[in-house]
C-alpha cells in the first residue's frame, strides 16, 4: 500500500515541495497511472484542485474531488479512483498533528471540542478569500528565489485561519479541536475509519501517534482481542456486506476489502466461513428469493 507522505519526500523531483518544520507544502501534477489504488498518510492533509478529477472512498463515504474543490483528508488511508478525462492538478498542505495542535494553542487557546462525528474526508467550503489565497501561492512553484521557511510557516496558518473564520466549516473546526486536545489519537477512531485497508501494525501506531508495544498493549485495552484477529473480523465482515450489496467481482471485492491478495482472501473466507465468496453470494440470492 502506498504510504503516501513518505512516496512524497523521497521524490523532490517529482513532487515539487517547499518543507517547513517537518510540514510539507507542495504542487504537483499527477499523471493518471491506473484506475484504483489504495494509499495512506501519517499525516492529515489539504486539496485544492486545479483540474482534472479523482473520487476517494472509505468504508463509509465516497467523495469526488473536481476542479475548485477543497477537502481535510485525515491522516489515514483511502481508495483513490482515478478519471481518465486529464490530469489530476493539486497544490496540498501536509501537515502533522503536532503543528495543528500548535496553530490552535496560539489562536483559539480557549476554545473546546465538542464530540467528533465527522468522516475521513472533510469538504471545507471556500470563498473568495480562500480561491485568493490559493492563487497567491502558486506563484511560488514557479520563483527562481528560495521562499524563506517562515513564510512557508505563515501560508500554513494563513490557510487555516481562512478555513476556520468561515461558519460553514464548524465540523472541520470541532475535528481540529479533538486533535488539540488528544495528542495521542484514539485508538477506535482510526481502527473503525481505517480497517478495510491492507495497513501494517504499524502504520495504525503511526496514525494513533503511540509506539507499536503502546498501540498493541491500548488495543487489548479498548477491543479486549489483537489488532490482527480483530482486524480479520472487521474486514471479512465488510466483504460479506459488499458481497451482499454489489456484483462486484471477487478480485475488486477482496482488494476494496483490504486483502493481500484473491487468493488470500478465497482461502481465509472459507476457513471462517465454509463456503467460497462465490459460494456465500449465490446463498445470499437465493434466500433472497425465498423471501420475495
Amino acid at each position: 500500500m502506498i504510504n503516501y507522505y513518505e512516496l512524497v519526500v523521497d521524490n523532490p523531483a517529482y513532487f515539487r515541495q517547499f518543507t517547513c518544520k517537518n510540514v510539507l507544502f507542495l504542487n504537483y501534477d499527477c499523471p493518471v497511472q491506473v484506475k484504483k489504488a489504495a494509499k495512506w498518510s501519517e499525516h492529515n492533509y489539504i486539496y485544492y484542485v486545479l483540474k482534472g478529477k479523482k473520487t476517494l472512498h472509505t468504508p463509509a463515504h465516497s467523495t469526488t474531488l473536481a476542479k475548485g474543490s477543497i477537502a481535510f483528508i485525515k491522516k489515514g488511508a483511502c481508495i483513490v479512483e482515478q478519471h481518465f478525462d486529464e490530469a489530476f492538478c493539486i497544490v496540498v498542505f501536509l501537515m502533522p498533528d503536532s503543528f495543528i495542535h500548535s496553530f490552535l494553542k496560539e489562536y483559539v487557546p480557549g476554545k473546546k471540542a465538542g464530540p467528533d462525528l465527522t468522516p475521513p474526508i472533510i469538504s471545507v467550503y471556500d470563498d473568495d478569500m480562500l480561491k485568493g489565497f490559493y492563487q497567491s501561492i502558486l506563484p511560488y512553484f514557479t520563483s527562481a528565489e528560495n521562499i524563506p521557511e517562515e513564510i512557508i510557516e505563515l501560508k500554513f496558518k494563513e490557510l487555516l485561519l481562512y478555513i476556520l473564520r468561515n461558519p460553514a466549516n464548524e465540523d472541520l473546526h470541532t475535528h481540529l479541536l479533538n486533535i488539540k486536545e488528544h495528542p495521542v489519537a484514539p485508538i477506535k477512531k482510526i481502527m473503525e475509519d481505517n480497517f478495510a485497508y491492507n495497513l501494517t501494525i504499524e502504520a495504525y501506531a503511526k496514525m494513533t501517534n503511540r509506539s507499536v508495544s503502546t498501540f498493541k498493549r491500548d488495543f487489548q485495552s479498548v477491543y479486549k482481542t489483537s489488532p490482527g484477529r480483530w482486524l480479520t473480523e472487521k474486514k471479512l465482515m465488510h466483504a460479506k456486506k459488499l458481497l451482499m450489496q454489489t456484483d462486484d467481482s471477487i478480485s475488486s471485492l477482496a482488494f476494496d476489502s483490504g486483502f493481500e491478495n484473491t487468493a488470500h482472501f478465497c482461502r481465509l473466507f472459507k476457513q471462517k466461513t465454509g463456503v467460497t465468496p462465490m459460494e456465500y453470494r449465490r446463498q445470499v440470492v437465493e434466500r433472497t428469493h425465498l423471501v420475495v
